[in-house]
């Protein structure tokens, strides 16, 4: 498969809102002969999920034929935007995410993150995404990826995965739906791959894999060749709906 037969992979990254945490998945892709691109987020505007839906929408409209990646943060997001039909969707990748608030907390717990405080200190927070493949140069990684954004418009897009539900969108999306899932992952419920399950018009092909919350960058290179094989199938259109690995 080459670049030219294969659709564009779009990636909407997690929290961060940037692309630099994307970039070794990125050329882990190339290797396989995927063109692929991540779309940062405005890096100090305050915008929760409908805001960046209707900033990317327009963007992803003059776009050829793509398949549209959400990650972690980024999932809700892209159920949105899959939901609007968008008539260069070719397919919809999901990987560690969730389609309602992964944590249930108090709206007025929720409150109070609003609030200035001290964002965890980046040593905490790679225990918590990247488990037992925390390294020095992946937590450097995410530290220079966390500091490209303002403390406050962090705190918002936490604020909004505590609020988002969009169970309610995933049987209007008709694009095959290729999820990815780690099996330490330390943030999401075990319920989040069911409810995305439960609510797609299709069963998605989904694939659980050895790794933490941050997958795409702790296994990028095995992540990739699961995204490739995926895309192979869907060029030849002969995706197997509903094929699940364990």
């Amino acid at each position: 498969m080459t670049n030219g037969s294969a659709p564009l992979l779009i990636i909407l990254p997690g929290l961060d809102g940037g692309g630099r945490l994307s970039v070794p998945f990125m050329q882990a892709l190339e290797a396989h002969g995927i063109q692929s691109e991540a779309i940062a987020y405005p890096v100090s505007q305050t915008m929760g999920y409908d805001a960046l839906r209707d900033w990317l929408r327009p963007q992803l409209l003059q776009r050829p034929p793509f398949v549209l990646l959400g990650e972690s943060f980024a999932g809700p997001l892209t159920v949105m935007l899959g939901a609007t039909g968008l008539t260069s969707l070719r397919g919809i990748i999901l990987s560690t995410t969730f389609a309602r608030a992964p944590v249930p907390v108090p709206s007025t717990l929720a409150r109070v993150l609003k609030l200035p405080l001290p964002l965890p200190p980046v040593a905490l927070l790679a225990r918590l995404l990247l488990g037992r493949w925390r390294t020095p140069s992946l937590q450097s990684a995410l530290r220079d990826a966390l500091a490209t954004t303002s403390p406050p418009v962090l705190r918002a897009r936490a604020v909004a995965t505590l609020r988002i539900d969009v169970r309610g969108l995933l049987p209007a999306i008709s694009a095959p739906v290729l999820c990815l899932h780690a099996n330490e992952d330390r943030l999401l419920q075990a319920g989040a791959l069911q409810s995305i399950e439960r609510g797609l018009q299709r069963p998605p092909e989904t694939h659980l894999l050895d790794g933490p919350h941050l997958l795409l960058q702790a296994q990028p290179i095995e992540a990739a060749a699961r995204v490739a094989g995926w895309l192979r199938t869907l060029d030849r259109g002969t995706l197997a709906h509903a094929a699940t690995e364990a």
